[in-house]
């Protein structure tokens, strides 16, 4: 580690931070037996923060598990929050950087103990994961109301994302001075593009000084899931002292070395367990971070209130002998098998308890069995519900998996690649993957014409990871509503509607449309329907004229309607008789269908034979 001990230091010089992340509040919360467990273990992590002293929360994204958190789940943290993090205990924190860039839809624009409506004892700043991250309209996350309400400092969101730009929020303490950087949640592979094309600014303090601390937090994947799909630590800056990585769940609080960049990195992992994996199983923990100067502690502190969770992965090919599994009825040995494994998994579970009162007793139990015959596999559901008195997953105690083999020297070998993919952590194929990969390799069969498949992707992406019922609405009108501007300026006839419907999909690329919905402001409604200022549609299509023809587009106009700039500057409006006569009932369709709300007659034109690109 960097430092063994700051204990001997003045406690006036030395900063005091409380490090958790992946929190996952509201996470099971209408599950009868598991419902409390997100609340449990973080209202323990804000009293371990008062009982430890410390200056300050540091939280690495992922505080609710939903985008649209609950109003049970809200109302909790809210309630935990006010608790524990407010009373008279002066913050001995001072900002030294310009808190209006920092801090994000705080009230003041300051950091929330500077308030004076405010009493804050422990502030607590955040960044925000791929689960609480912005969605539907306004684009406002859990955190910008927490911030708002001035319960959390908010910052590391970005605004735009053609290039990233981190500026420190720069702390002192006494002798000690702390550049804290934070890097809320971005797609990993938007992000790995963006540092390809070193789009990514990460500014240090501007005084030049050797005594800053760079602490930095981030949530992205750090596990190689694909080279598109995880950041690597090396991309990250060598001034950095220690990074607190987020998102990945499995604890690994200690700091460990990046010897490429000459940094520590923690990874605290999740303070409850979200999914039936090996590196959930792993004990929880949260870490009182001490910093003097240029050196660092992290102390981890094993959270006691986390309910058991005992995993065991079995290869059956490796009991075949011990089992006597080819001597036939084989399901009925590895049923048995099975039950006294899990047997002995709940006494190993009741050993761990730590005694804490508020610890649930009933513990999570997750036997994988790799199996190579389906003759070694019995009905999960029916055995599981033996155990549903003494376990907290009544439903999926046991999973089968196949063990891929492969045939080798007339012996069948594991197929080591296949077993590393089988015990990763759960979804190292994401859906929207699945789907970008369909309409790619079904291209010939299944071209799209008007919407790229990435669009697609995105939508099944913001609908699966962050509960954004809105997104495919947004996404859908906003690239309507570009379709009939480019329409518009074209008005082609009816045998070159599809023609020019090509040339709108490579004029507008999907990573336009996507940027264009990810950097809208609160105050922007990508959905909004086309109005009278800017197209008019009414019984005899009553159209005003455009200055652009063909598809050459001015500054000054988008689309129709606008009007044309005289050479004084002024803006004329004419409406020529024959507009009418120039657009086809093909093209009133369109635009009635789309100035009406009703898509279906635009989605009809999404369906080509034919896609050029």
């Amino acid at each position: 580690m960097a430092d063994g001990n700051n204990t001997d230091k003045d406690a006036e010089n030395v900063i005091r931070i409380m490090v958790a992340t992946d929190n996952h509040l509201g996470y099971c919360e209408k599950d009868a037996v598991r419902g409390e467990d997100s609340f449990i273990a973080f209202e323990e992590i804000l009293q371990m923060a008062v009982d430890e002293d410390v200056d300050m929360i540091l939280l690495g994204g992922d505080l609710f598990h939903d985008a649209v958190p609950s109003q049970n789940a809200f109302h909790k943290c809210i309630e935990l929050l006010r608790r524990y993090t407010f009373g008279d205990k002066p913050v001995s924190l001072e900002i030294l950087s310009d808190q209006s860039s920092s801090f994000h839809n705080a009230v003041n624009q300051s950091v929330n103990y500077e308030d004076p409506n405010l009493n804050i004892a422990i502030p607590v700043f955040s960044i925000h994961g791929n689960h609480d991250d912005p969605s539907g309209f306004g684009r406002l996350s859990s955190l910008d109301l927490l911030s708002t309400t001035g319960l959390v400092n908010y910052f590391g969101r970005w605004t735009d994302l053609t290039k990233v730009e981190i500026s420190p929020i720069l702390i002192r303490k006494g002798e000690s001075k702390l550049g804290l950087y934070g890097l809320s949640h971005i797609h990993d592979a938007r992000l790995a593009r963006l540092f390809k094309d070193f789009q990514v600014v990460i500014n240090g303090p501007n005084e030049v000084d050797e005594e800053w601390f760079h602490l930095m937090v981030i949530h992205q994947n750090r596990a190689d899931r694909g080279p598109k799909n995880y950041i690597p630590e090396e991309a990250l800056p060598s001034f950095l002292h220690l990074v607190i990585w987020g998102h990945e769940h499995d604890c690994r609080i200690d700091p460990e070395l990046n010897v490429l960049r000459d940094f520590y990195v923690s990874q605290p992992g999740s303070s409850v367990a979200t999914s039936l994996s090996e590196g959930e199983a792993k004990r929880k923990h949260v870490g009182i971070l001490e910093i003097y100067k240029t050196k660092f502690h992290l102390t981890p502190l094993p959270l006691k209130t986390v309910r058991p969770f005992v995993f065991d992965s079995v290869i059956l090919t490796d009991w075949a002998d011990r089992l006597n599994l080819g001597d036939g009825d084989a399901s009925t040995k590895v049923y048995n098998f099975a039950k006294e494994r899990v047997e002995a998994m709940i006494e190993q579970a009741r050993q761990s308890l730590t005694g804490h009162p508020k610890q649930p007793l009933e513990p999570l139990i997750r036997l994988r069995l790799l199996y190579t015959e389906e003759s070694h596999m019995f009905n999960t559901i029916r055995f599981s519900q033996m155990f549903v008195t003494r376990v907290a997953n009544p439903s999926d105690v046991v999973k089968f998996e196949r063990l891929v083999k492969r045939i080798k020297s007339d012996k069948i070998s594991v197929d080591k690649e296949a077993m590393q993919r089988a015990m990763e952590v759960d979804n190292t194929t994401r859906v929207e993957q699945l789907v970008d990969n369909y309409f790619e390799e079904a291209k010939a069969k299944n071209p799209l014409k008007l919407i790229h498949s990435k669009a697609l992707a995105e939508i099944t992406y913001r609908l699966v990871d962050h509960k954004d019922n809105n997104a495919a609405d947004n996404i859908f009108k906003y690239y309507n509503e570009r379709a009939v501007e480019h329409l518009m300026e074209t008005l082609p006839d009816d045998e070159n509607i599809d023609e020019e419907l090509s040339k709108f999909r490579h004029r507008y690329s999907a990573d336009d449309i996507l940027k264009a919905l990810d950097t809208s402001g609160p105050n922007r409604n990508v959905s909004t329907s086309l109005t009278s200022s800017t197209l008019k549609i009414e019984n005899n299509a009553d159209l005003t004229e455009s200055n652009t023809r063909g598809g050459a587009r001015g500054r000054g106009a988008r689309g129709r309607g606008r009007g044309r700039a005289t050479a004084s500057g002024a803006t004329t409006t004419s409406r020529p008789s024959d507009t009418s006569s120039r657009i086809s009932d093909k093209q009133q369709t369109l635009l009635g269908a789309v100035n009406s709300g009703r898509s279906a007659k635009v989605m009809s034109y999404v369906i080509s034979d034919d896609d050029s690109d």
